[in-house]
């Protein structure tokens, strides 16, 4: 039938309806749930029997979702752009409970727990000042990577890619192939894996399931906005923390889990690196970064060169790395004018995180006949490091007469970096290596332990260690 002239007027005049763009979901368990790519139907009995803790502990999982809470938008927006399933912002769950700071007996650090020898095989730096392992953008993105290869590597079978994320790719390689030649089945429920590895799985696929239909299972999800928590905030040169917090208006204790990769009380002297800050307080560290001389953020000492001074001279004066005092003053040689003004970083001693609530008593003590370094820590509930860091000694040589000032932690004050870590001495061990691997004192280890420094230690002998997890 041919439209009529009056039809026609009415069609050229209505306006078509555009179509309705889908909405982004507020709920981030909404959007985690629709890029759901593993098999979640006729789970094995390991899986429903884990997912019967998770239900008989409702107090595990409010922990952990709150620990997650500042750190799961990012880790599934980075997945879901890496097109991985997003079932994986749940394995920081599995492996550290959402704990940046969590640290493994066999040294794996971080939320995706990594140990020293993967973390350098992609790409995570570790040195005195920052360990990338903790760093939650650098960590999360080595993980990505780390997945995708061994995704790969075992023909897109995810159960089996977990499973050599947890126990190492070589386990997991000869495992498959002896049931090969066996011939029997390939896949992750029928192949030999340590204990750990076949608990790793279902605690995933139990908290996928929950998460998937949690009315189903008479659970109550928390709320977590589908937007970002932070922002990634990037500094070219070194700042010192406390100046960054107090610029910044940022709670202490929130910078310190977002930012649990540095080490120190700066950040590192070379290099450029991020900070990480809550929505509300990253504008004004970035008009105070763009607005303040970059000499203003760091401690240091302004040294004015003498006749017969030389740069080498000069760092061995201040025990300052002569690398830092060539990058802070931009010095291209080691050449130098009398007059010139050189500007000395300072190492500000290893960062502590404290709760708000902390307090420190601050005391200063006068050596008597008899007194040894080791003793007055002992009595003054401290350690001989602390001691020599907050009174600049570089051995444990004291004299009578001389002051020391000791800073002890009231009965309310809390470190969140001090771990109880029961060690068991392996061959070969000797307590300067146990030490030296966890930046500690012997004579602290011998007197935590009742143990005679003069006496051989034992391989299987457990000892009990008080170790600063930013130290590690």
């Amino acid at each position: 039938m041919v439209p009529t002239d009056h039809q026609v007027t009415e069609e050229l005049l209505s306006t078509p309806e555009e179509p309705v763009a889908a909405s982004e979901p507020e709920d981030l368990w909404k959007r985690i749930r629709s890029g759901y790519q593993l098999d979640l139907d006729n789970l094995p009995d390991a899986v429903t029997k884990q997912r019967q803790w998770y239900i008989n502990n409702p107090s595990y999982l409010k922990a952990v979702f709150s620990r997650a809470e500042p750190f799961i938008y990012y880790i599934t927006d980075q997945l879901e752009q890496a097109g991985l399933p997003l079932e994986l912002a749940l394995l920081p769950i599995v492996e550290s409970t959402y704990d940046p700071l969590a640290y493994s007996p066999s040294h794996a650090v971080g939320l995706w727990q990594f140990i020293p020898s993967t973390a350098k095989q992609f790409g995570l730096e570790r040195n005195r000042w920052y360990d990338g392992r903790r760093d939650v953008v650098s960590s999360t993105k080595a993980a990505i990577k780390y997945l995708s290869y061994l995704n790969n590597r075992f023909d897109n079978d995810w159960l089996l890619a977990l499973a050599a994320y947890n126990s190492g790719e070589g386990y997991v390689s000869k495992s498959i192939l002896k049931n090969r030649k066996a011939g029997k089945p390939e896949d992750f429920w029928s192949i030999r894996l340590p204990k750990e590895t076949r608990n790793y799985i279902p605690q995933l696929l139990a908290l996928a399931s929950l998460i998937e239909k949690p009315s189903a299972h008479e659970i109550e999800l928390p709320f977590i906005a589908n937007s970002p928590y932070f922002e990634i905030i990037e500094i070219e040169h070194q700042v010192e923390l406390q100046k960054v917090i107090e610029v910044s208006g940022v709670n202490k204790t929130l910078f310190h889990r977002l930012n649990p990769g540095f080490r120190r009380s700066t950040t590192p002297p070379i290099g450029q690196h991020t900070l990480l800050f809550p929505l509300e307080n990253a504008n004004s560290f970035r008009v105070s970064l763009e607005t303040t001389s970059q000499k203003d953020w760091i401690p240091h000492t302004e040294y004015e060169v003498i006749a017969g001074d030389t740069l080498s001279q000069i760092a061995e004066q201040f025990d300052t790395p002569l690398s830092w005092i060539k990058a802070r003053n931009h010095l291209n040689s080691s050449l130098l004018k009398i007059g010139q003004i050189l500007l000395i970083p300072h190492d500000e001693g290893t960062m502590t995180i404290a709760s708000a609530g902390s307090r420190f008593e601050n005391t200063r003590y006068r050596v008597v006949s008899g007194d040894s370094l080791s003793g007055i820590a002992l009595r003054h509930k401290t350690s001989v490091k602390s001691l020599q860091l907050q009174n600049g000694l570089s051995n444990d040589r004291i004299k009578i007469d001389q002051y020391l000032n000791i800073r002890i932690a009231n009965n309310q004050s809390v470190d969140e970096n001090l771990r109880r870590l029961s060690y068991k001495v392996r061959t070969g061990d000797s307590l300067y290596l146990i030490a030296a691997k966890f930046d500690l004192d012997i004579r602290d280890i011998t007197s935590w332990n009742n143990i005679n420094p003069d006496n051989y230690l034992q391989p299987g002998q457990k000892l009990t260690l008080f170790v600063n997890r930013l130290r590690i």
